[in-house]
Formats: C-alpha cells, structure tokens, sequence
C-alpha cells in the first residue's frame, strides 16, 4: 500500500484554496445573518421588558397625605 502524502500540482491547490476562500466567505455571511438575527431578537425583548417595567411603575399606586 501507498499511503504517502502527496502534494497536489499547482492548479489543484489553487482551485482548493480558491473553494476554501469561497466557502469562509459563506460561513462570514452566516455569521453575521445570525449575529443581525440575535441583535434583532435582543432589542425585542429590552423593548417588551422596557414597557413592562413602564406599565408596572404606571400602576403602582401612590400615596398622597392631604396636608
């Protein structure tokens, strides 16, 4: 058996690289679409615990001493 490691010629290599250029890019992309995703989910939920927390300080009940 031959299991010696064997370069690949110059056009392999490149067409390799060049793949593993394109598929890095795509993972980039990806990337950055879940990081917009999370961004956009996070915001959502400061702004539902933002109105909660304004509805809650709006309807606790103050206590006014007639002078």
């Amino acid at each position: 058996m031959n299991d010696q490691f064997r370069i690949p010629d110059p056009e392999t290599r490149a067409k390799s690289i060049a793949s593993l250029k394109a598929a890095s890019r795509l993972l980039d992309l990806s990337n950055l679409q879940l990081d917009e995703a999370i961004a956009f989910v996070e915001k959502d939920l400061r702004e539902q615990q933002r109105a909660r927390l304004l509805y809650k300080s709006n309807s606790i009940p103050t206590n006014k001493m007639d002078s």
